[in-house]
């Protein structure tokens, strides 16, 4: 089943093209751990900051909520070859949770699989 098959969740600014499939994980240290231990993680932020980085290169995808095309993600998503969805305002993050809240849709907890489409900036269900 391909991406656009699955049932779509949201839609953000395709960053980065490619498509993944893997686990939300809302913090850089787990998706490093988890990716160490052969999952495929995607890593799911607000904004990406300096610390995230070891995060973004162990994540098969990336989304945030906020930024854009030239947004740090963005950049290092596509300097890495991996698929990245910017600026996805009908998504929000919450840390405290670990949960991300999908306007009009449904609440996904840490390690959810979804699938993102860096081209189309759309991510689907499982």
């Amino acid at each position: 089943m391909s991406a656009s098959e699955k049932p779509l969740l949201a839609r953000g600014q395709g960053a980065s093209p490619g498509i993944a499939t893997g686990k939300i994980v809302f913090v850089s240290d787990e998706a490093v751990k988890l990716a160490a231990a052969g999952e495929s993680v995607i890593l799911v932020r607000i904004e990406t900051e300096a610390e995230d980085t070891p995060g973004l290169r162990a994540a098969v995808g990336i989304v945030t909520t906020r930024g854009g095309l030239t947004s740090d993600a963005a950049i290092i998503a596509r300097s890495l070859g991996k698929p990245c969805i910017a600026g996805c305002t009908t998504v929000s993050v919450n840390y405290s949770e670990e949960k991300l809240v999908i306007r009009g849709g449904p609440t996904l907890a840490k390690h959810h699989v979804i699938t993102i489409d860096g081209a189309r900036g759309q991510i689907h269900e499982g």
